[in-house]
């Protein structure tokens, strides 16, 4: 009997255009009707969820930047995992040590040297589904963000790393050289108090050693009095493996990494491109598995 339904966005819920497809939707809408929980988890801050979700008439719970905050349903943060500025220092220092360039995620804002780092990870990522990347809708969404105060490109980002009423939750490395995200991870992993996930091939991210989608949805499945074995989760990538490994119906995408198919108990039998989060909802409806 499922009860709750998590999902991640990027690879998942959305398709390669970064918007929800319409049965996604229509599974969203009919799990309204029948009481079962929703949450979307993903390592987007939520300035960056938000807008693709309010396009789509979806109101729900959101797990952001991979567990380092919890909003409930109205938009208020109900967790937050904020790294420590000692902490910040050392990842800057394994960033420029081995000359990864790097994006500050803090409460408020994405904050960047070049806004086009933040068009090319969409980019890079929807190519490494095997989609052809739609630039123009790509660079309009940043765009917009932009206007929105919610991506700041800045000279400085060491400028920004220690403000108290917006405090940096997630650090992103960024690079195409495999073998230096490695190495970085490596470093970063002799700090214990830092959990290093990633998102694709070219970035590598680094959260607060509690913050971990896992984590995030466990207490949130314990304060809805939610077994996780009657949660079902999807997801795509290697951010995803925590709250897949413990949750009973764990679904990785078609087109996910092999990681985290390895990890899953189900594969979705479409991609996230053909609504395969919707799909898979609907076909497990059918066979009575939530009632």
């Amino acid at each position: 009997m499922i009860k709750l339904i998590a999902t991640d966005m990027d690879g998942t819920f959305l398709d390669n255009s970064h918007t929800v497809p319409k049965e996604n939707i229509t599974a969203y809408k009919l799990l309204k009707e029948k009481n079962i929980d929703f949450i979307v988890a993903t390592g987007r801050a939520y300035y960056e969820a938000l807008p693709t979700l309010q396009e789509a008439n979806i109101k729900c719970p959101v797990i952001c930047l991979n567990g380092g905050t919890v909003y409930d349903i109205d938009g208020n943060i109900t967790h937050i995992n904020k790294l420590p500025i000692n902490d910040i220092k050392f990842i800057i220092d394994v960033f420029k040590k081995l000359n990864i360039s790097y994006q500050l995620y803090t409460k408020n804002a994405l904050y960047t040297k070049n806004v086009m780092d933040d068009v090319q990870i969409y980019i890079d990522l929807a190519i490494e589904h095997g989609a052809d990347p739609n630039v123009e809708n790509i660079i309009k969404d940043v765009k917009l963000r932009q206007s929105n105060g919610h991506l700041i490109e800045v000279a400085n980002l060491e400028e920004f790393i220690d403000k108290e009423d917006n405090p940096t939750i997630k650090l992103l490395g960024l690079s195409n050289d495999k073998e230096k995200l490695d190495i970085a991870k490596k470093l970063l992993l002799e700090n214990n108090n830092l959990a290093i996930t990633s998102s694709g091939s070219n970035n590598i991210e680094v959260m607060h050693k509690n913050a971990s989608k896992g984590n995030a949805l466990s207490q949130y499945a314990k304060q809805q009095n939610i077994s996780l074995n009657e949660t079902m989760t999807f997801g795509d990538n290697l951010n995803d493996t925590s709250m897949l490994e413990i949750t009973k119906y764990s679904v990785a995408m078609k087109n996910g990494h092999d990681t985290a198919k390895q990890v899953a108990n189900y594969i979705s039998d479409d991609t996230n491109n053909n609504a395969g989060v919707g799909k898979t909802i609907l076909k497990f409806i059918n066979k009575k598995e939530v009632n």
